[in-house]
């Protein structure tokens, strides 16, 4: 795994328990659809007004029919069903959680067996943002 974490973010008022259980799932889906061994890139980086908290991975990518799909509650993919072990509530839930803080998430591929990029997004308040420039004033 690598990990690559910006410099001088800004702290944000977000409920910490629910942003660390979906960062989780994030996490713990690139490690479970990808093959053992293979890399998993996290990255967390100030974008304008967003704190982006992103997960790549070299795994086996989703289809145009599963990304439509990812955000449903119990959704399963058909060709994973028999192979990898899970509910189809990780993404749900995680999504859930992200909306709860007033961020989003986002799950793109460029197709099966392309891996898999996944990314929360969460806002910075203008307080922050004052904050953060305050930081890289001094």
């Amino acid at each position: 795994m690598t990990v690559n974490i910006g410099r001088d973010l800004p702290l944000l008022k977000v409920d910490t328990t629910l942003i660390e259980q979906a960062f989780g799932q994030l996490l713990e889906n690139a490690a479970k659809y990808s093959k053992a061994g293979s890399t998993i890139n996290v990255s967390v980086e100030a974008r304008q007004d967003r704190i982006v908290f992103s997960v790549f991975d070299c795994g086996i990518g989703l289809t145009p029919e599963e990304a439509q799909q990812l955000f449903k509650r119990a959704y399963r993919s058909p060709r994973h069903v028999e192979t990898i072990s899970g509910s189809g509530l990780g993404l749900w839930i995680a999504n859930t959680f992200v909306t709860a803080n007033g961020g989003t998430l986002e799950i793109t591929s460029r197709g099966a067996g392309l891996g898999t990029a996944a990314s929360i997004r969460l806002p910075v308040t203008r307080d922050e943002l004052a904050e953060l420039q305050d930081v890289m004033d001094e």
